[in-house]
C-alpha cells in the first residue's frame, strides 16, 4: 500500500513546514521574495537576452571574418570610437554591445546584494554571471591579440554560454521564489504528486539535462568547426558530398559536427515531448517544450540552408543564433523541471525538510 507523501507530524527530522515568502523587514531572518521585485526580475530578463543577442553578433563577426576589424584591444585602432568601416564597425559593434549589457549584470548583481543577500543562490548565479562576463571580455582581447586562435575563440564562445545559464539560473530562481534547501511544493510530493509522477519528473529532468548538454556540444563543435576552416567543406546535406567515410581532417571535424547535431536533435526532441507531457505540468513547462521542439525543426532546416545556401552569411548568422536559443530554452527547462515543475505548485509557499516518500 502507498504511504503518504505527507511526513507523520510526530516524526521530528521529518517535519514540512510551510512557509511563507513574505518580504523581509531585515530583521526576521526571512528571505525577501524575489519573485515579488519586478526591478531585478527585468533586469535579469535583459541580461538573458542581451547575451543572446551579444553572442549573435559575435557570430556575425565570425561569419564576416571581422574579428580583426579591431586589430588591438580594449581601444579599436587607438580610439573609443573609431572611423566608420565594414568590419571595424561590425567588431566595435559585438564590442559595445557586451559593454552595455556588462551594466545590466552589473546593477542586477548590486540589486541582489542591497536587497537579496540572504539568498545565497541568487547571490553566486548573478555575481558568478558578473565575474564570468568579464572574464570573457578578458578573453575576448586574448583572442584579437592572438589573431583569433580557434581553440581561443571556441573557449571564448563555451564562456559566453556560460553566462548565459548562470543569468537563466537567477532568472529562473527569481521568478518562481526558488531559494536554497526548499523543494517546491509539488516536487516535495506534498501537493497532490503522485509517486509515478515524482519518478517521471526525475527521468524527464536527467533527459531534458542531457539534452542541453548535447545541444552546448554541438554549439561548440560547429564553432570550432568554422574556425578550423571546416565549416564548408560539406557541399552537400544530410550527407557530405555523398560520401559516408570522411576523407580528410577537416571533413571529419565537419562530420564529427553534423553527428552530434543529429544526436542532440533526437534527444531534444524525446525530452521536450516527455516534458510536455508530464502529468500536472505547470505552463511555464510546456510552453517551452513547444519552443524548444519548434526550436529544434527550424534548426535542423537552417542547417541544412547552410550547404544549400552555399553558406552565406545570413544562414551561418542564424545557424549560431538559434543553437544558442535551442540550447537556452532547454536549460531554462531544466531549471523549471527542478524548481518549479507543476502548475498547482505556487512560488510563494515552500517546503523545508520535507522528504517525498516514494515507498510502499
Amino acid at each position: 500500500m502507498k504511504q503518504s507523501a505527507i511526513p507523520d507530524k510526530g516524526k521530528h527530522n521529518q517535519v514540512a513546514t510551510l512557509q511563507s515568502d513574505a518580504p523581509s523587514d531585515g530583521r526576521t531572518g526571512v528571505a525577501r521574495d524575489a519573485s515579488n521585485d519586478r526591478f531585478l526580475i527585468a533586469m535579469l530578463i535583459v541580461m538573458v537576452v542581451g547575451a543572446i543577442i551579444q553572442i549573435t553578433l559575435g557570430g556575425v563577426v565570425r561569419v564576416t571574418e571581422s574579428g580583426l576589424g579591431c586589430p588591438d584591444w580594449p581601444l579599436c585602432h587607438g580610439s573609443i570610437i573609431p572611423k566608420f568601416e565594414y568590419h571595424t564597425m561590425i567588431e566595435w559593434s559585438h564590442r559595445t554591445a557586451g559593454s552595455a549589457v556588462g551594466l545590466f549584470f552589473i546593477a542586477a548583481a548590486v540589486r541582489v546584494w542591497v536587497s537579496h543577500r540572504s539568498n545565497t543562490f541568487l547571490v553566486a548565479s548573478t555575481t558568478g554571471s558578473l565575474v564570468l562576463i568579464m572574464i570573457v571580455g578578458g578573453i575576448g582581447g586574448a583572442v584579437v591579440l592572438s589573431e583569433v586562435e580557434p581553440a581561443l575563440r571556441t573557449l571564448h564562445l563555451g564562456l559566453a554560454e556560460g553566462v548565459v545559464l548562470l543569468a537563466l539560473l537567477a532568472l529562473s530562481a527569481a521568478v518562481t521564489g526558488w531559494t536554497p534547501g526548499r523543494l517546491s511544493v509539488a516536487a516535495g510530493g506534498i501537493a497532490g504528486a503522485t509517486v509515478e509522477s515524482a519518478r517521471s519528473l526525475v527521468t524527464i529532468r536527467r533527459i531534458t539535462t542531457l539534452a542541453a548538454v548535447l545541444a552546448l556540444i554541438t554549439l561548440l563543435s560547429g564553432s570550432y568547426a568554422v574556425w578550423r576552416g571546416a565549416g564548408a567543406v560539406c557541399p552537400s546535406w544530410p550527407l557530405c558530398g555523398g560520401s559516408f567515410i570522411p576523407e580528410s581532417e577537416l571533413v571529419w571535424i565537419h562530420a564529427i559536427h553534423r553527428l552530434t547535431a543529429a544526436v542532440a536533435t533526437l534527444v531534444a526532441l524525446y525530452a521536450a515531448h516527455k516534458a510536455y507531457r508530464l502529468s500536472g505540468g505547470s505552463s511555464a513547462v510546456k510552453l517551452l517544450s513547444l519552443g524548444a521542439m519548434t526550436t529544434v525543426v527550424v534548426q535542423v532546416l537552417v542547417g541544412a540552408a547552410n550547404p544549400w545556401s552555399d553558406f552565406s552569411e545570413w544562414a551561418q548568422a542564424i545557424h549560431l543564433s538559434l543553437a544558442t536559443i535551442m540550447w537556452t530554452d532547454l536549460a531554462l527547462l531544466v531549471a523549471v523541471l527542478a524548481m518549479r515543475p507543476y502548475e498547482n505548485d505556487g512560488a510563494n509557499s515552500v517546503v523545508t525538510g520535507a522528504q517525498p516518500n516514494v515507498g510502499s
